[in-house]
This record gives C-alpha cells, structure tokens and sequence, in this order.
C-alpha cells in the first residue's frame, strides 16, 4: 500500500484498480490524513474556512418515498407541512443573530409547487440579507419536469432570484443500480450530473455528499 499513498502525497492521479486497492486496505485515518494532504497541495495557504448556516427544510412533502428517509410525508398523507413566510423569517432571524451567514434550503419533491414558488422563495431569504445555499440537484431536476423547462433554463430563473450556490444532497450513491433500490423515484446518476455541470458552467458553486454503508458495494 505504501506505493500507493506515496502516489497520493506526490500529487499523482491513481488509477480506479489503486484506488479500489486503497479504499479496501487504508483505514479512515490514513484516507483522513492522505485527504488533507490534497487539499492542502490546492491550498497551501495555512487558512481553513467555514461557513456558519442553517439547515431549512422548506416542506417534508415527498412524492419520491425513498427507502431510507425518514423525514418525508406522501402528499395525501394529510401530515406534511409547508413552512410559512412567517416560520421562515423566524428561522432567518434566529440564523442572524447567531452570527449565521447562510441558509442551506431543501426539502421534498412536492408535485403541487410551481417553479414560481422557489423563485419567490429564495427571493424572499435574500431579502433577508443572507446567502442561499438551495436545491439539491433531484429537486432542480424535479423543477425541470413540472415547469417544462430545461435545467438550464430552471437554474437561470432560479440565480435571477438570488439564489448562491447549489448543496450536493441526493447524490447518494452515483450507480443506478444502487439507486433504483433505495430511491427509485429520484433522478438517474447522469440527470444528477447533468444537475450540476449545468450548474459548474453557469459559474455556481455546489457541494457533493455521498451517503454510504447500505447496500452500495465496491
């Protein structure tokens, strides 16, 4: 294995069989450090950021029922919500006065909101002077089918309304094996991607998370 992390540490670019070889023999301690050496090849400077934010869950409405959420309510379940203007200025308020900078929006697939809705709804949060971090890509893609529109045409209505950078929720795991499995209602792998290449060409910032240890192999 020492070869391979002495790849890493050198800047190299490791093949998928060595990388696979080291994901199997590193343990998490080892990938931690060999990361952090990435990162800090990129950025050498001796600074490390964060962000003080809020996560805001606009509705726990869901038509996309994946396997693994607890969260979500079936629209004719009758126990949803839908955050009011009034609950979400609270929350804003409450961000604010924490020193908090930004609000990292999501909720579920709803079938009934229109693309109008989101444009007034991140209009609203910049009103309140903090930035919005919103939209996993599968509710971007969600907005391209009941507007009708393209995902480029969505992001371009959805960055005149404010809206700052794009979290990377929904990602899962990027196989469409696994993910006709535990969210088979929710966009492919590729309609993920195109999600956010969209997003990287239109100069927009986006996170990735990767939820892993379920029925994912490697």
């Amino acid at each position: 294995m020492i070869d391979r992390i002495d790849d890493v540490l050198s800047g190299g670019r490791l093949s998928d069989d060595r990388f696979l070889k080291l994901y199997s023999e590193a343990d998490i301690h080892q990938l931690g450090f060999l990361a952090d050496q990435a990162r800090r090849r990129k950025h050498p400077e001796k600074v490390v950021t964060y962000v003080v934010d809020r996560n805001i869950n606009y509705t726990d409405i869901c038509i996309s029922a994946c396997k693994f959420c607890a969260f979500y309510q079936l629209p004719e379940s009758g126990e949803g919500y839908l955050l009011s203007r009034e609950e979400l200025k609270k929350k804003i308020t409450e961000t604010l006065s924490l020193g908090g900078t930004q609000i990292l929006l999501q909720g579920g697939l709803h079938p009934d909101l229109q693309l109008d809705y989101y444009e007034d709804l991140v209009s609203f949060i910049k009103r309140c002077g903090i930035n919005v971090h919103g939209f996993s890509p599968p509710e971007i893609h969600h907005f391209s089918i009941i507007s009708g529109l393209s995902v480029a045409q969505v992001l371009d209505r959805l960055i005149g309304a404010g809206l700052d950078s794009i979290p990377g929720g929904g990602a899962e795991i990027l196989a469409d094996r696994v993910r006709k499995l535990v969210a088979p209602q929710k966009c492919s792998a590729d309609e993920w991607l195109e999600v956010m290449e969209t997003a990287h060409n239109k100069g927009l910032r986006t996170t990735a998370t990767m939820m892993f240890g379920h029925i994912e192999t490697i």
